[in-house]
């Protein structure tokens, strides 16, 4: 026992246990191992995932005082506070991830704030205007079995039109990852429009998304190659705030909203804080916080580029 103590040991009755002298003072700590931080951190993004804020800005805390430098569960800390109207927690996680990685805490602050500005673009279809720097950007919403559109995808490719014969020079980004039948979603919508009388030189593809965070991220990237300095989205009504604020935070200027006309009314109005739940879920995505950890898995807005 006493050579035990002396190393830093403790014994029991089954097995003896690691632990750590605290130097502050004579109390003796177990130590908290490397799987038990990564199922702590999957615990609380499982919370998140079923939207109980919460039950994982509990287990988050329970992380931070194991692991008070972990920078992904400071950044999950700060944008939940947020989205439970803690002001103070919010701005400790953003102090103490100011002490540990800068950039990730300043991407934490662009979040919070282009959750607030998303909300506040409702859905509109009346198309307007813009110039050539303007780009319209929609997003796919399936095919059928037939690979035909389904009706919210034909819904955003009128809205997409009428838009594109308004603002007669902006550049259109189709974002859509589905397939049926070996018909790519994107090439369907491209088809569509040019059947339609658009040019096809007008119209560009991003082929690869799946959600609507990688449809941030990965459009974000098209954006930037097509050198547009802000878009007008094209989605649905009940889909364009969590659309405009996951783009915003994928740090693409958003001028407008087109929409189609299914739900409006039902959707005219900016949500409440506390149905703002997949904003804060799409946010966690695209600013590239893992959504699981252990499994070597990408953070989910992410995926690998095409060959």
């Amino acid at each position: 026992m006493a050579a035990a103590a002396a190393i830093g040991m403790s014994t029991g009755a089954v097995a003896l246990i690691p632990t750590v002298m605290n130097p502050a003072s004579s109390a003796v700590m177990p130590t908290v191992s490397e799987a038990d931080l990564t199922a702590m951190f999957n615990a609380a993004q499982d919370e998140f995932g079923r939207g109980n804020a919460t039950a994982g800005l509990s287990k988050l805390r329970t992380l931070l005082a194991a692991n008070p430098r972990d920078t992904d569960a400071l950044a999950l800390q700060a944008l939940w506070s947020d989205y439970c109207a803690d002001r103070k927690a919010t701005q400790s996680a953003l102090t103490s991830l100011d002490n540990l990685d800068r950039a990730l805490a300043h991407r934490v602050r662009d979040s919070i704030a282009a959750i607030d500005a998303g909300v506040r673009i409702g859905p509109d279809p009346v198309p307007r205007y813009y110039p050539q720097t303007t780009g319209i950007v929609v997003l796919g919403a399936g095919l059928r079995p037939d690979g035909s559109p389904t009706d919210e995808t034909a819904s955003r490719l009128f809205a997409a039109w009428t838009q594109a014969i308004i603002a007669y020079q902006s550049p259109i980004l189709i974002s859509a990852g589905g397939s049926q039948h070996g018909r790519a979603e994107a090439a369907v919508m491209r088809d569509w429009l040019v059947a339609h009388a658009l040019p096809a030189s007008r119209i560009h593809l991003e082929s690869r998304a799946q959600t609507l965070p990688q449809h941030a991220s990965l459009a974000a990237e098209a954006v930037r190659g097509l050198s547009m300095r802000e878009v007008v989205l094209v989605t649905s009504p009940d889909e364009i705030r969590r659309a405009a604020s996951a783009f915003l935070i994928a740090g693409v200027p958003v001028a407008g909203a087109t929409t189609s006309t299914r739900n409006l009314v039902t959707n005219a109005a900016p949500p409440s804080k506390v149905n703002q739940k997949s904003l804060y879920q799409d946010a966690t995505q695209v600013v590239g916080i893992p959504a699981e950890r252990g499994t070597g898995i990408a953070p989910r807005a992410f995926i690998k580029p095409a060959a």
